[in-house]
């Protein structure tokens, strides 16, 4: 496996190792699950849910993680106090060996955050014919993810949005997906979609706000319709989308979006005071 470990020290199976000399080998490791997790100031942030979702998506493969999470829990804390607190995404990989053993590795990841004048801008995206073929579970698909890349760059884009047999725009390759129309925001249904922390935690917010989330399939014409859309996910957050293909929008000055990005930046915050 071609090594994302950065920092000095990483934790397989609760032992304490150089990252440079202990990734394991992609060869003899099948059934990989994962999760990543932003870390700022010393806490990773929403801990909880994603340790859910790393039980739900093993528990789709078959694998039942439910006597390491604690373990994994007390392990990424003391990764991020020998590594000196790097503002930084962690990443858990969950896998059987060729032992049929269950193992886990925490280690910090190169992590890439949008440039503030992106907030500000937006992004650009483009459309990609793909679909998860299991996708609420975060299961790692690497010629997936080196064809949308390939794709991204040759199209200078930040995202690429998926698009289903159906013509349905289902999430972003590595966020979620969320449409305004009239105020109100439209996003694929739950089945059809990785269900993001952060996208859980938007349309907890938007209800808490008093705007109408509805979760239905969106046709490609819908991107038409809308007045805007935007992306969550663990490293952007919020962050607007400002063109997709040859369609622009003005989605960072849109006023339903705004409102919405003010309040997790909010909750955001609150949650570092409550958890350092």
């Amino acid at each position: 496996m071609k090594t994302e470990a950065i920092e000095k020290y990483m934790i397989h199976n609760g032992e304490i190792l150089n990252t440079k000399l202990n990734m394991p080998n992609r060869d003899l490791i099948t059934n990989i699950v994962y999760e990543v997790i932003r870390v700022i100031d010393g806490v990773p942030l929403f801990l909880e849910e994603h340790m859910s979702r790393l039980s739900k998506s093993s528990k789709m493969l078959n694998i039942n993680m439910e006597h390491l999470t604690d373990s994994i829990t007390h392990n990424m804390k003391k990764l991020i106090a020998i590594n000196d607190n790097p503002q930084k995404n962690i990443k858990i990989i969950l896998y059987i060996a060729h032992d049929s053993c269950i193992h886990y590795s925490i280690f910090f990841i190169q992590s890439n955050y949008p440039a503030p004048e992106l907030y500000k801008k937006g992004i650009h995206t483009i459309l990609f014919r793909a679909a998860r073929q299991n996708p609420n579970a975060k299961v790692q698909n690497l010629d997936l993810r080196e064809r949308i890349n390939k794709e991204l760059l040759e199209s200078n884009a930040y995202e690429a949005l998926l698009l289903n047999e159906a013509d349905e725009i289902t999430e972003g390759s590595k966020s979620n997906l969320f449409f305004v129309k009239d105020g109100s925001l439209y996003t694929s249904p739950k089945q059809k979609v990785l269900l993001g922390v952060t996208r859980t935690r938007v349309i907890e917010l938007a209800k808490k706000l008093g705007i109408e989330v509805i979760e239905e399939p969106i046709h490609k014409s819908f991107l038409e319709e809308c007045n805007g859309l935007f992306i969550t996910g663990t490293s952007p957050k919020i962050l607007p989308v400002s063109s997709v293909n040859h369609i622009e929008y003005m989605s960072p000055k849109n006023e339903t979006i705004q409102i919405i990005v003010k309040a997790y930046n909010s909750l955001i915050k609150d949650y570092i005071e409550n958890h350092k």
